[in-house]
């Protein structure tokens, strides 16, 4: 049995076949936005059902209540909005109720719908996703260097980002039918954007001792300086699940996300991506005064 997705339903908004083609003709007149990797990752996440039930980037209604109620304006909880920033330049002529191609490394990456085009104060967003606005926060000086602006739409995805580990990259589709296949009742999601230490091995093996599965789903991409690097962190996991771990207990899969540095209201989103993939239970640990985890029913 595998979790529902957030919000009901698992978002799908991958456009192939004839529509794709016809659709890629189309963008090529469109108006035109070059976004970052963090971006188009956001984007992709999105289109897969990763985000779900999020179909686009957020409109003002959804950013602000996620904001100030940590909650989407239709009153799903979400903890951290997920936006396209732009700058007045990049939008100029382009109104709202126009479509927008989203390019990313000069390939065309979707088409957006733009529904709002609004402004956002960036101090004010700190205080509430960070609790801070001291520019020693990755968060916060990443954020302070963003657009000044924020648009918001449907997209419909073209192309997916590439992905380095292409062998270990499951989408929601995906591992919610192989954990049927494995006839996992119950799975335990562990987030991670470090290498494996002894207190990770611990909580995850603690977690077997009561589901049926582990997904080992750490974060590549963006994170701060100092942390390690993704290539460490894939080979770290493929020694322990060839040599310690149970046969047939564990699935890995990278997760292209950007480290975001939020706390407790990152916890929580976390948690609801993992139930997206089809997690029953989700394993938050740290080491402050030691190890503390916990394990949580989605």
């Amino acid at each position: 049995m595998v979790s529902k997705p957030h919000g009901g339903k698992l978002v799908n908004r991958v456009v192939t076949g004839r529509r794709r083609e016809y659709l890629l003709e189309e963008a090529k007149e469109l108006h035109k936005i070059s976004v970052g990797e963090s971006l188009a990752a956001d984007a992709s996440n999105i289109a897969h059902g990763v985000y779900s039930p999020l179909e686009g980037f957020m409109v003002y209604d959804d950013f602000y209540h996620v904001l100030y109620d940590m909650r989407l304006a239709n009153d799903i909880p979400w903890t951290i909005p997920i936006v396209l920033d732009v700058s007045r330049g990049e939008i100029a002529g382009l109104k709202e109720g126009d479509d927008v191609a989203l390019t990313f490394r000069n390939n065309i990456l979707a088409i957006m719908e733009v529904e709002d085009i609004y402004k956002w104060d960036k101090k004010e967003y700190c205080k509430k996703v960070f609790k801070t606005t001291d520019t020693r926060h990755p968060g916060v000086v990443k954020t302070f260097h963003r657009k000044e602006l924020l648009i918001g739409g449907n997209i419909y995805l073209l192309s997916d980002v590439p992905e380095p580990f292409e062998r270990y990259r499951l989408w929601p589709i995906e591992t919610r039918i192989l954990f049927e296949a494995k006839k996992w009742r119950t799975t335990a999601g562990f987030q991670t954007r470090n290498v494996p230490h002894r207190g990770h091995e611990y909580v995850q093996k603690a977690a077997l001792t009561f589901v049926d599965g582990l997904f080992i789903n750490p974060l590549v991409g963006w994170k701060k300086p100092g942390d390690y690097k993704d290539e460490v962190i894939v080979k770290a996991y493929e020694a322990l699940i060839e040599n310690y771990y149970p046969r047939n207990s564990i699935v890995f899969s990278v997760l292209r996300m950007e480290m975001r540095y939020a706390g407790p209201r990152e916890a929580i989103l976390h948690a609801i991506v993992r139930k997206n993939f089809g997690c029953t239970h989700f394993i938050v640990g740290s080491m402050k005064h030691g190890i503390y985890s916990r394990s949580s029913q989605i």
